[in-house]
């Protein structure tokens, strides 16, 4: 993975805590559990030497508190900037030989945001969530409740990367924006139903259904666009890559076990007219994705190999949509599925979690709502295609701006 890092936000409502409490209790509480969780998560403690070691050397992790006066967490939030939000990361504190980088910050009204900036070359979702929901239950009992396993060599073991993927780095965008929609259950169901070709067909996912959506959007994006010849450009095609975690696929890895072991194929490029009666075969195709990886060597035969061809596909795929001005889109829709909302330090579940991505363009990061009922989605697009994005009928008709996450 390129040394990206991924910053996770927990917003902890008032009044949970009251507005005269001891700033210095909690933080003294937040740090010495933050210590003993180290010591079980002990290579988040240490530094990245190259692409293949971290020093487990006990240097710690950057703890940075700070305080918000004059404004509540009510108002920091609403309306909702997902850019302002970047200075509750300790982004300019954590050096890119750190793993993990913590800031906590105190509102006057009684609210906390705790931000947790993890490498993502070290961890994927499942390793943050596992991480995040340790600490938090060492503050709340004063010990662990679960344990991390560092086994994932037994079970993939490394390998030599082939010179096509040595030195990769992701495309970056500059001036990209987030946005956060929120997609209701009534709105989810009415996609699951469009999603189904016929009354036996198997319900898709609520996440796999506003992918699939999500996929015909961004498929809309851009038709008709103007090329440097003045001629509209007259199909578009769209491909998506979905990460697929392999925890609970691979017999021999557990859930706790830390790394980021996701791969990410790649469907297959979809051409205009794509609409919501094409949500069958999108859902289908993301199915596909899923099974290749579920039926393929990747875990059948624990074959490295597989993983490399599938990173190649979708670096060629890259390389093409950069270079095909505007005929070929490339899109991440990422299903963060874990339990981050039961993160209680002890002041009860957060009242909203955010994933920042800001850096990577064309990518939706997909989170249940704290009801666990509804989605949301976190979209980074440059500030061109935002536009064009967040003002398309056919995405406001299922999905909703966040404008205030607390409300």
């Amino acid at each position: 993975m390129t040394p990206a890092y991924v910053p996770v936000l927990f917003f902890y409502s008032p009044p949970l805590l009251p507005a005269n409490y001891n700033i210095n209790h909690h933080l003294a509480i937040l740090k010495s559990s933050l210590s003993q969780t180290l010591t079980l998560f002990y290579p988040l403690a240490g530094r990245i030497k190259d692409e293949h070691h971290i020093d487990c050397n006990d240097d710690g992790v950057k703890f940075v508190h700070a305080r918000v006066r004059h404004l509540s967490l009510s108002q920091a939030l609403s309306p909702l900037k997902l850019e302002d939000l970047t200075q509750l990361v300790p982004r300019e504190h954590t050096k890119a030989e750190e793993v993990l980088g913590v800031q906590v910050t105190f509102f006057e009204c009684g609210g906390v945001a705790v931000v947790v900036y993890l490498s993502r070359k070290i961890v994927d979702a499942q390793s943050a969530c596992t991480f995040v929901l340790g600490w938090a239950s060492t503050a709340k009992f004063g010990s662990a409740v679960l344990h991390p396993r560092f086994d994932v060599a037994s079970v993939f073991p490394p390998m030599k990367l082939p010179p096509s993927l040595e030195g990769y780095v992701e495309a970056t965008a500059e001036n990209c924006v987030d946005r956060v929609f929120r997609f209701e259950a009534s709105k989810i169901a009415e996609l699951k139903a469009k999603a189904k070709a016929n009354d036996e067909d198997e319900d898709p996912s609520k996440m796999m259904a506003v992918s699939a959506f999500l996929w015909s959007v961004f498929n809309a994006m851009g038709c008709g666009k103007i090329k440097g010849n003045n001629n509209p450009i007259p199909g578009r095609h769209c491909m998506l890559y979905m990460p697929v975690f392999l925890r609970g696929k691979v017999p021999d890895l557990h859930q706790h076990t830390m790394g980021n072991f996701a791969v990410t194929p790649l469907t297959p490029a979809m051409a205009p007219p794509i609409d919501l009666s094409a949500m069958p075969e999108l859902v289908e195709a993301l199915r596909d994705v899923v099974r290749r990886v579920e039926e393929g060597g990747i875990v059948k035969r624990r074959d490295g190999g597989e993983v490399v061809k599938m990173m190649e596909v979708v670096i060629e795929a890259s390389n093409k949509a950069c270079d095909s001005d505007g005929e070929l889109g490339l899109y991440e829709a990422s299903s963060w599925e874990f339990p981050f909302y039961d993160a209680d330090f002890g002041w009860g579940r957060p009242s909203w979690v955010e994933i920042v991505n800001g850096i990577y363009p064309n990518v939706a990061v997909c989170t249940h709502t704290k009801s666990g009922d509804g989605i949301d989605a976190t979209i980074t697009l440059s500030e061109k295609d935002m536009a064009e994005f967040e003002s398309m009928p056919e995405l406001l008709e299922y999905a909703t701006p966040v404008h205030n996450p607390l409300a």
